[in-house]
């Protein structure tokens, strides 16, 4: 009917002390202009017009973040048009913005009984699915989108594959499928992230840190990455790379708590008492209540205690 200006949905995993899943959508920008009511006499060519306005008012109050707004356009425009399989997978995606997953499901199988070559609803519904914690739902529907040689964008499906395997604890086929999309992708910055969190899984930290710095390569303000580098050379005793990268943690962000209370933990380990403590109390009364504040505050108080002959 009119032209597709939706994109699928991709999950994305950044750890850094956290295990957070986060959704992004993925939409192209448009410019927001104001609703448009069709008239009952509008011709078939006229209402046509009122749909595809409707739409794109409706994606492009979507990717601002308006998505009462969104919704209520492109309700509009499957009223119109009902049983149009653009509209029903961006009132799906609607739908999945605001945490409604049951309906952003009905949606994209909607989306897919009037399209089945809709390929990102697929991967979209997997998302769906995934949000729902259903993975072994969610697994076969990235598998059907890997398969579709039409799919332009397969090196979303397989990083969610990806992302579906680490919830099922299953990391060998996670880094399977993080590895397919990077081969998809060379610059998956995030599928080569969480490649360097499975092998850390795996106790494998050289492939770890080759991977860290692959993503440090596509965008080396990844501090995220920096941040598991300094991890990984403080376990091997590296500290001078390892106080290296945590400096660069705080110069990218110079609230990362966690990096201050790294380098703190380092300066003591190389009997810089003095500096380590200082670094630490600033910790501590920086984030006086959270568990790294409360970290901060434990080092200190071993830190100052006598020593033991």
């Amino acid at each position: 009917m009119f032209s597709r200006i939706l994109k699928s949905l991709g999950f994305c995993v950044i750890d850094s002390v956290r295990g957070i899943v986060a959704i992004v959508l993925l939409l192209v920008a448009l410019i927001c202009v104001a609703g448009c009511v069709p008239q009952k006499s509008e011709s078939p060519g006229k209402v046509q017009k009122t749909v595809e306005l409707h739409y794109q008012l409706g994606v492009n109050c979507l990717n601002e973040g308006k998505t009462p707004q969104a919704i209520k356009e492109l309700l509009a425009a499957q009223m119109l048009a009902p049983g149009n399989a653009d509209v029903e997978h961006a009132i799906g995606l609607a739908y999945q913005r605001k945490g409604m997953y049951d309906q952003a499901i009905e949606q994209y199988k909607k989306a897919l009984e009037k399209d089945p070559k809709l390929t990102e609803a697929k991967n979209n519904l997997g998302t769906a699915y995934l949000a729902k914690g259903e993975t072994d739902e969610a697994i076969p529907k990235f598998e059907e989108c890997l398969k579709d040689p039409a799919y332009l964008t397969p090196e979303k499906a397989a990083y969610n594959l990806g992302v579906a395997y680490n919830q099922k604890k299953d990391i060998d086929k996670a880094i399977v499928s993080y590895e397919r999309a990077t081969l998809l992708k060379e610059d998956n910055i995030n599928a080569l992230f969480n490649l360097g969190f499975c092998y850390e899984e795996k106790k494998d930290l050289a492939k770890a840190l080759e991977n860290y710095k692959k993503a440090l390569n596509v965008d080396p303000s990844f501090k995220e990455a920096l941040y598991r580098m300094g991890l990984i050379y403080q376990e091997r005793k590296e500290y001078s790379a390892a106080s290296e990268a945590f400096g660069k943690v705080i110069e990218i962000d110079p609230e990362y708590m966690a990096a201050h209370l790294k380098l703190g933990e380092l300066l003591l380990i190389e009997g810089k008492q003095a500096e380590g403590i200082k670094k630490l109390e600033f910790v501590s009364k920086s984030d006086p209540d959270g568990q790294i504040g409360q970290e901060a505050k434990r080092l200190i108080e071993n830190a100052s205690k006598p020593k033991q002959e």
